[in-house]
């Protein structure tokens, strides 16, 4: 009696086989869609990581870019306060004192065999960058062959700059003006953007002379 109730209790071998089945599909299944979800993970890796790289490396650039400009600036200003005195390193002549301080202003960062260094001698801070008195005769608001005007720097023709290049005398009104090609760093960038990326920086600094002895 107690043999036939023991065994009317043991589960027959298909619930068994049923129930271990059961039991060991939710672990595949969940195995199953961990690793998809790694590779839909290393997918979307794989396509946003050149946009980051990009975005990276415009950063970078961009911030070299200003860090340059604003080195030129600093070398413009720093040009200026040492040509204002007329005073010269040993050695050297004041022009060649004044392209040392550029120089070391810069640094590495902007090389100094490409910066353009332009000095322009002004009558007075207003008539900087404007163009020498001429007489318009036919009054169509520009100067014309034939028409009169003033030799402000003493060239011999009309100048839309009356700028004369030099570094000035005592009191003088002195524009210092630097010039540099900036270029990416990255090849990426060179090729990608117009140009090849070159953008020209510009600084200039407007001083007057201190009133020293004229040499």
């Amino acid at each position: 009696m107690a043999g036939s109730l023991v065994a009317d209790l043991r589960p027959e071998p298909r619930d068994a086989e049923r129930r271990s089945t059961s039991r060991g599909c939710p672990r595949r299944a969940g195995t199953f869609f961990r690793s998809e979800e790694r590779g839909s993970a290393a997918v979307e890796f794989a396509l946003v990581l050149p946009a980051l790289l990009l975005l990276l490396l415009g950063i970078f650039e961009v911030s070299v870019l200003l860090l340059s400009q604003s080195l030129l600036q600093a070398a413009a200003s720093e040009a200026a306060r040492s040509g204002i005195t007329g005073g010269t390193q040993a050695g050297l002549s004041r022009e060649q004192s004044i392209r040392r301080v550029v120089a070391q202003i810069a640094g590495r960062l902007v090389p100094p065999e490409r910066v353009v260094l332009e000095t322009l001698v002004y009558p007075s801070f207003e008539s900087i960058g404007r163009p020498e008195p001429f007489t318009d005769a036919n009054r169509n608001g520009r100067r014309d062959a034939g028409e009169p005007f003033t030799d402000v720097n003493g060239n011999g023709v009309w100048d839309a700059d009356m700028g004369r290049p030099g570094l000035g005398g005592p009191n003088d009104v002195v524009l210092y003006r630097l010039t540099y090609e900036w270029r990416p760093m990255t090849g990426l960038f060179r090729a990608v953007l117009p140009g090849q990326g070159r953008v020209v920086l510009r600084a200039a600094f407007p001083v007057r002379n201190e009133p020293f002895p004229a040499g």
